[in-house]
């Protein structure tokens, strides 16, 4: 999408466009800062996972969960056009510890899916991904965790919860962004991925967990394959954002 197209459809909400920027973000999407001339500001993103993002915002804001509110969408663009938190960016950690809450309330959200074949899709291309050292011990670790855990009744994940995506206002959680790896599945990656970016002890508390070596397990596991999802994105959308995947999967390994 060009940002003319951009300017377009956020006037169709906004009125006039005064400004249009294009936000860095995943290399399979495109998201622009449009500045009204009234001086609202909105987020216009566009891309595959479309829907699925509309839809989680959507079950999130129903539940009380601060995403962002959504101004207008078109699936047949496709894209979604959110007006801008408020407050700021912030890793405090009352903030983590609320959006750790925000994710137990998520998970209440059910509907069927197959977690199992979810989790198996990288691991079936393993060559594609990581050295072929790493991925002959992925083939004998990831299978038998992947069955193990197969049969967790799946929620609602936000799918890529990092600090990054957090904004607070007056201290407090005021939203949490990038909903677009949204799925359904075990609600312990969610809490696994947090973990990656966030305090973990502060991350359990919030979400009402005790740490004990049979969850670090779990959770290592879960960054293992969070991150083989991640590079068969970046792979797939022509990123370069490789080394970085591949380190944290040998260092859970080791």
């Amino acid at each position: 999408m060009q940002p003319t197209e951009a300017s377009r459809y956020g006037a169709a909400v906004l009125g006039p466009i005064a400004s249009t920027e294009p936000v860095a973000g995943f290399v399979g999407n495109q998201t622009f800062r449009l500045r009204a001339a009234s001086g609202a500001v909105a987020y216009l993103k566009t891309g595959a996972a479309i829907a699925a993002e509309a839809h989680a915002i959507g079950a999130a804001r129903e539940l009380g969960v601060p995403a962002p509110r959504i101004l207008a969408t078109d699936l047949t663009v496709p894209y979604l056009l959110t007006a801008e938190l408020p407050g700021a960016p912030s890793e405090a950690p009352a903030v983590v510890r609320a959006a750790a809450s925000c994710l137990r309330q998520l998970h209440t959200v059910h509907a069927d899916a197959d977690w199992a074949a979810t989790l198996l899709e990288p691991v079936q291309v393993l060559d594609e991904l990581v050295p072929s050292d790493l991925a002959d011990q992925l083939r004998r670790v990831l299978p038998p965790f992947i069955a193990e855990v197969s049969e967790v009744p799946p929620v609602l994940l936000h799918g890529d919860l990092h600090v990054r995506h957090l904004y607070a206002e007056s201290g407090r959680l005021s939203g949490i962004l990038d909903w677009g790896d949204s799925m359904y599945g075990d609600p312990l990656f969610d809490v696994a991925r947090f973990t990656m970016t966030a305090d973990a002890d502060v991350v359990l508390a919030g979400y009402g967990l005790s740490a004990n070596r049979e969850l670090d397990r779990i959770f290592s596991q879960y960054r293992i394959l969070w991150s083989l999802m991640a590079l068969r994105a970046e792979i797939a959308a022509g990123g370069d954002w490789i080394d970085p995947h591949v380190r944290r999967i040998a260092a859970e390994l080791s």
